[in-house]
């Protein structure tokens, strides 16, 4: 005696498109936000480091070199995440 199939469906589903994104790409107010997003991060490290820079005995102007450069390279990185993201 043996057992029957189960029926197989005549169309099995096809995946569609990711979750993550949306299908035409970001909307230009979730890139503003990003921006923006990139913008306060970069800010916070650049107080962060001239912060850092004062209180271990740096001159102002070596400070406001040290948070600059910062700024640059953490603007630059959260740009860049964002990007791989999908949010830009």
């Amino acid at each position: 005696m043996t057992t029957p199939a189960p029926p197989t469906p005549p169309n099995p589903p096809t995946p569609g498109p990711p979750a993550s994104t949306p299908p035409n790409g970001p909307t230009a107010g979730t890139k503003i936000m990003a921006i923006l997003f990139c913008m306060v991060c970069a800010g916070l490290t650049g107080v962060i480091a001239f912060s850092l820079a004062r209180h271990l005995g740096a001159e102002p102007l070596v400070s406001l070199g040290w948070a600059g450069g910062t700024f640059i390279g953490a603007y630059y990185l959260v740009q860049n995440v964002l990007e791989k993201f999908g949010q830009l």
